[in-house]
């Protein structure tokens, strides 16, 4: 598929995309404030459609001076609904997905919001990971029916966190950076594409083709259900659109999808090049079936740091 005009290539993904939800004010709050060591953790609400709230934690540097740059982190799936948010700042599950605690430790105020379906946004009679698996197909659903797609509503909600991000005279919003493992890797992808305020991002494992996914025969994630999508653009498409911003896609060969990383990019990399930025896309593969160690980790933060980090 040949795409000769960015703009009127993004403007057919829009369209397949589906309505955008309402707009609302925010109407942020800060819920609690605690002491983290080096750092303090607000919990916070604010509102992203009418009568819809999101909630997030933001990590904030004891030791800033000047306004920081901040990194949007997405929690992973894995069915574990109940977590969201809370490992990513290491308030539970793994300690390897604590990449919040990490950031923050690296002078970044760093946002982790639950996406929905997760954390505080579960179903209010929620009985477990089985019921919320349910649920997210119920939120597709409904949205179908509305001429909406649950995939613009997370890409929404992500801008709506950006918007929260530019309230807060901690932050330099110039340089707003997103990572994300598995499900927040696949929105690191899409955040990027579908958001010009995300200056970097990079995606660790659970990027894979539209294509190759159905191939495969696995089970679709609810939020990626877009009809017409495929008549429109696949994954390495979609990356295209966040040209000449930088991204990097990190996997390792535990991850099934590693070699459609490497597809992904090699078709991606020649519109990088063609706006003078093939420095600024890039794989990182790794030959283990470790998920996220510490060492890949460091790599994506410093990835991070020479695109987010001005001085």
């Amino acid at each position: 598929m040949q795409v000769h005009h960015a703009d009127t290539f993004r403007e057919s993904v829009i369209s397949v995309l589906g309505a955008p939800p309402d707009p609302a004010p925010l109407q942020p709050e800060v819920l609690e404030v605690v002491p983290g060591d080096g750092f303090r953790r607000e919990h916070i609400k604010f509102q992203v459609s009418p009568g819809e709230c999101s909630y997030a934690y933001l990590l904030i540097p004891n030791d800033l001076r000047t306004p920081s740059p901040a990194i949007y982190c997405h929690h992973r799936h894995e069915n574990l609904f109940k977590l969201g948010k809370a490992e990513v700042v290491g308030l539970g599950g793994d300690k390897d997905q604590a990449i919040g605690l990490e950031l923050v430790r690296r002078g970044y105020v760093v946002f982790a919001p639950d996406a929905i379906g997760f954390g505080e946004r579960r179903a209010p009679n929620s009985d477990g990971d089985s019921f919320d698996l349910a649920y997210s197909f119920h939120q597709l659903a409904v949205r179908l029916l509305r001429g909406e797609t649950l995939l613009k509503k997370v890409i929404w909600d992500i801008s709506r966190g950006i918007d929260y991000l530019e309230t807060r005279t901690e932050i330099d919003s110039r340089f707003i950076g997103f990572i994300g493992y598995g499900y927040g890797g696949k929105m690191a992808l899409w955040g990027a594409a579908m958001e010009p305020r995300i200056r970097a991002a990079v995606a660790h494992n659970g990027v894979i083709t539209y294509r190759e996914h159905l191939r495969r025969g696995e089970w679709f994630q609810a939020e990626f259900i877009v009809p017409r999508l495929m008549q429109v653009a696949d994954v390495h498409h979609i990356l295209s659109l966040v040209a000449p911003r930088p991204f990097l896609l990190s996997t390792t060969d535990g991850d099934p999808q590693s070699t459609d990383a490497i597809e992904i990019y090699q078709k991606t990399l020649p519109v990088y090049e063609k706006q003078g930025a093939a420095n600024r896309v890039a794989i990182y593969r790794y030959k283990t079936t470790e998920a996220f160690a510490p060492y890949m980790r460091i790599n994506a933060y410093n990835w991070l740091d020479s695109w987010l980090k001005p001085f």
